[in-house]
């Protein structure tokens, strides 16, 4: 789909991936194996494809850097940006094995469902060396014209960054505002803080937008894009003030993860290994007993 004049977007719905440029290009967002997986088939159906020099991770989870090997055989001349913390974390080999488990779980739930023929056959990497490193501040230039504007995202992850396409207005924000499950339903996704999760979502929402590059989900333009922030902002009030509210009621924390867990992990998020999507509600729990 041509999202703007200079983005166009592949992937499956579950996972979206940002082509940023025409004749050079960026890849923003890396997805799962699975994903990639997808990806790549679309790739090749593509009449016009144009260089691809660079692949932007916007976070180190495993559902945003799994499908980095697929997409390194594709374009091994590519280079990885992410973040500095992004690029620490996936220099530990514990940290890759823990995700790329999770990864190949995903992959045999879209086998399952049927979103995938077979497993796919790349490898998990020790490690995954981040060629550029991207913060708040810095942009990086795709072609004449085209840049990529960076800003730190914490709040969802400690090595969130969104990356603005400034002549299209189009904010690529990955996992900082929730997944979008439907127009309808975000579920939140303040895995690291609160208060840092509202104040990335005030601060990306000032600036121009025509559409919003979430990373799972249909993607808001328009009207639609002031719209998804503040239904983002919304649904993460909301998950708190129930978290609170079931906590002073009494419930213990493995009812209320179940409780959050039959609430959220629905649409996309069901794709997803279970036992790992209940571990996360254990995190937006302690995130909230850490504001109390």
């Amino acid at each position: 789909m041509q999202l703007t004049g200079n983005v166009k977007v592949l992937g499956n719905g579950y996972f979206n991936f940002f082509i940023v440029g025409r004749k050079t290009a960026a890849l923003v967002e890396c997805g799962t194996r699975a994903g990639a997986a997808v990806f790549r088939d679309q790739w090749t159906q593509l009449e016009e494809k144009p260089e691809i020099k660079y692949i932007v991770a916007l976070h180190s989870h495993f559902d945003h850097i799994g499908g980095y090997p697929v997409l390194k055989q594709m374009f091994p001349e590519a280079k990885l940006v992410a973040s500095a913390p992004a690029k620490n974390i996936l220099a530990k080999e514990k940290a890759n094995k823990v995700s790329f488990a999770i990864d190949e779980g995903t992959s045999e739930l879209y086998v399952k469902h049927g979103l995938l023929n077979t497993m796919p056959d790349v490898p998990a990497p020790a490690t995954i060396p981040v060629d550029m490193v991207a913060g708040e501040g810095d942009q990086l230039e795709i072609e004449p014209g085209v840049a990529l504007r960076f800003f730190d995202a914490p709040g969802h992850t400690v090595c969130s960054i969104a990356a603005y396409v400034e002549p299209d207005q189009v904010m690529l924000i990955s996992d900082a505002g929730g997944y979008r499950v439907s127009k309808d339903f975000v579920t939140p996704v303040f895995f690291q803080e609160y208060d840092a999760y509202i104040k990335t979502l005030e601060k990306l929402m000032a600036y121009s937008t025509r559409a919003v590059g979430v990373a799972h989900g249909e993607i808001p333009v328009g009207d639609e894009a002031e719209q998804f922030y503040r239904q983002a902002i919304k649904a993460a009030q909301d998950g708190f003030a129930f978290i609170e509210k079931r906590l002073k009621e009494g419930a213990t924390e493995d009812e209320l993860a179940n409780e959050l867990f039959d609430k959220y992990i629905v649409g996309g998020m069901a794709l997803y290994p279970a036992e790992t999507m209940r571990q996360m509600m254990y995190v937006l729990i302690k995130n909230v007993k850490a504001k109390l």
